[in-house]
């Protein structure tokens, strides 16, 4: 399953946009061979993958999908994020049902480098709240966070 997952976020990243991405393109990528069921359900997970990629044409939008992806696939081997709620918001993402988190990481916390995205500003969250467990804006903030990535009731 995690070669699945690491395929499910990082195929993309082999793209410059999500619209000639293929389910082929993750299972090429594949490093085990998958028994014929398994290869079933791998290739509807892609396909919620692909989906989910069609829908950003744009490079912003398209790079911020991928940054989403890493994220949440580190957030699934984490135990935080269940492959359901995942494939859930992927399925919502590749239909339009749900939007990708919209941040102006700037105006939150001031200059920062270029190229700041969604995981380092989930990464900036962890570190705060591992010096003060009860910062109760990097707690409000990681809650709006992971609702916007599929995190069901989990913090």
């Amino acid at each position: 399953m995690q070669d699945i997952i690491r395929m499910l976020a990082h195929a993309p990243l082999l793209y410059d946009d999500g619209q000639h991405i293929q389910v082929q393109d993750y299972v090429e990528g594949l490093e085990v061979e998958l028994t014929h069921d398994i290869r079933r359900a791998a290739n509807e997970i892609f396909e919620l993958g692909v989906k989910a990629c069609r829908r950003f044409t744009d490079l912003l939008a398209y790079e911020q999908l991928q940054d989403v992806l890493g994220l949440q696939a580190e957030l699934w081997q984490d135990g935080v994020l269940t492959l359901h709620d995942w494939m859930n918001w992927l399925k919502q993402i590749g239909e339009g049902q749900r939007a990708l988190p919209v941040y102006n990481f700037e105006a939150i916390l001031g200059e920062l480098p270029e190229g700041y995205m969604i995981h380092d500003f989930h990464d900036e969250l962890q570190y705060r709240l591992e010096q003060d467990a009860t910062n109760v804006w990097a707690n409000e903030e990681r809650s709006r966070l992971y609702e916007t990535i599929g995190v069901q009731g989990r913090v």
